[in-house]
């Protein structure tokens, strides 16, 4: 009866480490997930119970969140931007007032950018933060890497999501008829700037007549006619 006992343990063990995971393989639905934290409580202080080496694991568990009173725990996951991106509550207690000290599991809703757990008391005073980090599928260094899982879901810092543009129409639009075309000009430009033109120049030979038959008024073609010897009167007779 004892070595079944003993086999039924060992089973149970090995059933409870195949469905815990440090990180998500790829393709898993993460919403599928969540994180169990192996603690110790000792009347009111939280500490990472010494006999894992790693103080936590990732189970195939869809987490659900835990019925508390007023003066719950709170655990709170950030990303490596030190953003928080779940919250939840919790009682290692178990409502158990007797219970004060004693190995505890807690429950969390994982992240697939996780970096850290940080949890508070009911007074929101911080007593205990843990590393996540090795259990993130999204790393934030700013490339999609599909092959770890990373997608517009799980990674939408890394892995933006895909726009689906219209596709345009194969309707052809009618052709318009624009008439004589010479470098980008039409007709009925290539006429006004023509006639504008012919305007320009009129003006300016106006202008040019006008300034030579002033130059010819103020300068004469011809010199003035030098002005005749002066005569005296005649010499009266000497005596």
């Amino acid at each position: 009866m004892k070595k079944i006992l003993i086999l039924t343990a060992v089973f149970l063990l090995g059933v409870s480490f195949a469905n815990a995971q440090t990180k998500p393989a790829p393709g898993t639905d993460t919403d599928s997930l969540s994180y169990v934290f192996y603690l110790y409580y000792n009347n009111g202080q939280l500490f990472g119970d010494r006999d894992y080496a790693v103080k936590y694991d990732v189970v195939s568990e869809k987490f659900v969140p835990e019925v508390v009173g007023a003066t719950s725990y709170k655990g709170e996951i950030v990303n490596s931007k030190f953003e928080v991106v779940k919250i939840f509550q919790f009682d290692p207690q178990k409502g158990d007032f007797n219970f004060n000290m004693g190995k505890v599991s807690i429950r969390g809703s994982y992240a697939p950018d996780g970096s850290r757990a940080n949890f508070y008391d009911p007074s929101g005073r911080p007593i205990l933060s843990i590393s996540v980090s090795a259990s993130a599928i999204c790393d934030g260094d700013g490339f999609c890497n599909a092959q770890i899982g990373e997608d517009s879901k799980t990674c939408p810092a890394d892995c933006q999501a895909v726009i689906n543009f219209p596709v345009p129409s194969n309707t052809q639009l009618p052709v318009v008829d624009e008439g004589f075309n010479l470098f980008g000009f039409d007709l009925i430009q290539i006429v006004t700037y023509a006639i504008g033109g012919l305007g320009v120049g009129f003006i300016a030979w106006l202008g040019w007549k006008w300034w030579k038959k002033r130059k010819e008024g103020d300068f004469p073609l011809l010199p003035p006619t030098p002005p005749s010897a002066p005569i005296f009167p005649p010499s009266p007779p000497q005596l």
